[in-house]
């Protein structure tokens, strides 16, 4: 279960597990509270099957709340696995609500966030799912860093395990023939341009401004620099970054663009990958993305990215735009020199987060904890 089905790493990791455990046998259902969705196409041969509790706005609660329990009750799931905090809240609802004895499995998909950053609606169902994390038969952090912060006395979970993000290498793979040229096209970045993308949602976490930042510092040396900001958000964000670059003066140096789903341009056009987040990243879907595509990234040490990056790239520390602009000047020599794509960060993410391992760890994890809970309670079926 999860909002909705959008552009997000989250939501693109529930489609890849969805569709593989579809395919190995097990009737799956994915609830969301929206309609809207980016994916589609994963549902149209009906396993997995797509239930949306048709949500009409932010304060429609008590009819989504209702319409919610009775899909999900109508399934009569074996385990209902939630991801990120009210998704979380609602199915430890629904298990309470309809004494069911489906097993209850949460996601954890990052580290903490800076809660003042963040209005009063997100802040109490943050806390209120740190209040109920005893409740889950197991938590799933897709992190190291997510993981350890899920066993601490801050969430306190009775069982956690790690499961990393799985990348599709087959599609997420460096540009061929004329791929690179068509993808700048399309987005409009000049053809000699170095381009750097960002590729997130508007959110304080990703610290759009001090990317803006390094990349003002950037192009005092480096002429022919281009951001690329891919990802959406609020309106009044958006037109507040944009003054920003009208202040720093790199207005016509940046290149905005939505979410979309097909992703893979992106990283086909540009030259480095950065994600600049401050703070709350766990394993950003993002950078394995780049570098399965033959990217190299720039990222802050938040979360794993570190972990993921390796040494195929560069770490710096989150909100420090001067660091991250040595850090971008750093890798554009050799880029430029090269014009090749960086292998070292593909080879890495093949080797260590394919796709298939994620689904089978996943599993694995859902048919046991599914086990556990029908002997506690006899009746139970293993899905």
């Amino acid at each position: 279960m999860v909002r909705a089905l959008g552009f997000g790493g989250t939501e693109r990791q529930l489609v890849y597990l969805a569709q593989g455990l579809a395919r190995r046998g097990h009737q799956v259902s994915v609830a969301t509270f929206y309609s809207a969705g980016a994916f589609p196409d994963a549902f149209s041969g009906g396993n997995p099957e797509w239930l949306v509790a048709a949500k009409r706005g932010r304060w429609d609660i008590p009819g989504f709340c209702w319409r919610l329990m009775r899909l999900l009750a109508g399934q009569r799931p074996d385990v209902v696995y939630s991801f990120l905090p009210v998704p979380n809240l609602l199915a430890a609802l629904f298990r309470a609500a309809f004494r069911g004895r489906a097993a209850l499995v949460w996601g954890v998909r990052g580290t903490p966030l800076d809660l003042t950053r963040y209005d009063w609606l997100e802040r109490a169902s943050i806390r209120l799912e740190r209040w109920a994390s005893h409740l889950p038969d197991l938590v799933i952090a897709n992190s190291r860093c997510g993981a350890t912060w899920a066993r601490g006395p801050e969430f306190g979970a009775a069982r956690v395990a790690t499961i990393v993000n799985g990348i599709d290498t087959d599609w997420f793979r460096p540009p061929a023939a004329g791929e690179r040229a068509a993808a700048r096209t399309e987005l409009g970045c000049p053809p000699a341009a170095l381009v750097i993308a960002v590729v997130a949602r508007l959110d304080p976490m990703k610290d759009h401004p001090t990317f803006l930042k390094a990349l003002a510092i950037a192009a005092q040396t480096m002429p022919r620099i281009v951001g690329l900001i891919i990802g959406d958000g609020p309106m009044p964000v958006g037109a507040r970054l944009r003054a920003r670059t009208v202040a720093l003066g790199i207005a016509d140096r940046v290149i905005w663009a939505a979410a979309r789903q097909q992703i893979r341009e992106v990283y086909h056009a540009a030259d480095i990958l950065c994600l600049p987040s401050a703070f709350g990243e766990g394993f950003p879907n993002v950078v394995g993305e780049a570098m399965a595509c033959g990217l190299s990234c720039i990222v802050t040490a938040v979360g794993d990215a570190a972990e993921l990056v390796g040494r195929t790239g560069r770490v710096v520390a989150p909100r420090d735009p001067r660091e991250l602009a040595r850090a971008i000047l750093d890798l554009a020599k050799p880029i430029r020199e090269s014009q090749s794509c960086n292998l070292a960060a593909r080879h890495r993410i093949v080797e260590n987060f394919e796709l298939n391992s994620m689904i089978s760890a996943t599993e694995s994890s859902l048919l046991r904890v599914v086990a556990e809970r029908s002997r506690r309670e006899p009746g139970g079926a293993v899905c």
